[in-house]
C-alpha cells in the first residue's frame, strides 16, 4: 500500500521567525509605554506631594509669624516694671543668613492669670502664672514677667538642608524644612499720621518708627524631576522694590537666583502690622 504524506498543518508547525520577532517588538513596545507611564506617574506623585508639604509648611510659616510679631513690644500693664533692657521689641538684620537670607527679632513678656501680685516671690499663692494667650514661636506659654527674644533666620543643617530656625533666648529650634531664604521689609510711619509710607530693608528703617512689616519666604520640595522654571530667579518684593530683577544696592537677598537642580520651588509673601506699636 501506497503511504500518502500530508504536509504538517500550522498547528503543529509552530512560529516562524518572523512572527517571534514581530511578537518580541511588540512586547517590548508594549514594555516601554507601560515602564514610561510608570515614571511619569511617579513624577508626577512627586510633584503633587511636594506642593502639599510646601503649601502646608507655607500656611505654618505664614500664621507663625504673624502671631508672633503681633506680639512684638507687648507687656502686661499691671507689670509696670517690666523693661526691654534698653533693646528695641523689634529688630531685622540685613542678607546675613544661608543665602543672604535677613533674620527677624521679636521682644515680648506674656500674660498672667487675674490676681497675679507682679512684685511676689515665684512660687507664692499669689505668684504670676501664665494665662495661655501669649506664646512663643515653640509653643510654650510665656509668664506676664518673662522677656522673650525671638530670633527667626535660615540656617542649614550638615547635609545641606536649608531650615528655618526660631531661636528663644538663645536656645535654637529647627522649625521648618526646605525654607531657602527669609527677607524682611520694614513698614515706617515717617510723619507720625499711623500710617505706612515706605517699606525699606533693615538698616535703612528706623526702628522707632516701624510699624508694620512685609515678609518674604522661598519653598523648596524634596524632589529632584521636576522641568526647569521658567525664570531663572524669584524677586521677594517685585518689580517695584528690585526694577529689572535687579537686587538694589545693599540687598543682594531680594533676588534669590534658583539653583538647576530639578526642585520645585514656590514663593509666599504677607504684611503683618505691629499692633503694639499702633497707638
Amino acid at each position: 500500500m501506497r503511504h500518502i504524506s500530508r504536509p504538517l498543518s500550522r498547528r503543529n508547525s509552530g512560529f516562524t521567525l518572523v512572527e517571534i520577532m514581530v511578537g518580541l517588538v511588540i512586547s517590548l513596545l508594549l514594555l516601554l509605554a507601560a515602564s514610561s507611564m510608570f515614571i511619569a506617574q511617579q513624577r508626577t506623585n512627586a510633584t503633587q506631594g511636594d506642593l502639599a508639604e510646601i503649601h502646608e509648611n507655607a500656611r505654618a510659616i505664614s500664621q507663625l509669624i504673624q502671631r508672633e510679631a503681633r506680639q512684638a513690644g507687648y507687656s502686661d500693664f499691671v507689670f509696670a516694671n517690666n523693661t526691654f533692657g534698653g533693646a528695641d521689641s523689634l529688630s531685622a538684620s540685613n542678607d546675613d543668613g544661608v543665602n543672604v537670607s535677613d533674620s527677624l527679632t521679636l521682644r515680648y513678656f506674656g500674660a498672667a492669670l487675674p490676681g497675679a501680685d507682679p512684685w511676689a516671690a515665684p512660687g507664692t499663692p499669689t505668684a504670676a502664672a501664665p494665662d495661655g494667650t501669649v506664646i512663643d514661636c515653640t509653643g510654650k506659654e510665656v509668664n506676664a514677667n518673662f522677656l522673650t527674644a525671638e530670633v527667626f533666620s535660615v540656617v542649614q543643617a550638615p547635609d545641606g538642608t536649608p531650615w528655618l530656625q526660631c531661636s528663644v533666648n538663645g536656645v535654637n529650634t529647627p522649625m521648618f524644612p526646605n525654607v531657602e531664604s527669609l527677607q524682611v521689609l520694614m513698614g515706617e510711619d515717617t510723619d507720625g499720621d499711623k500710617t505706612i509710607d515706605r517699606f525699606v530693608r533693615p538698616g535703612v528703617a528706623d526702628v522707632n518708627k516701624v510699624r508694620a512689616l512685609r515678609i518674604s519666604f522661598v519653598l523648596r520640595g524634596k524632589s529632584t524631576t521636576n522641568p526647569a522654571p521658567s525664570t531663572a530667579a524669584i524677586n521677594h518684593f517685585g518689580t517695584g522694590y528690585a526694577a529689572g530683577d535687579v537686587a538694589p544696592a545693599g540687598d543682594a537677598g531680594s533676588i534669590f537666583n534658583l539653583p538647576a537642580d530639578g526642585r520645585l520651588r514656590k514663593h509666599y509673601a504677607f504684611y503683618v502690622a505691629i499692633r503694639n506699636r499702633l497707638n
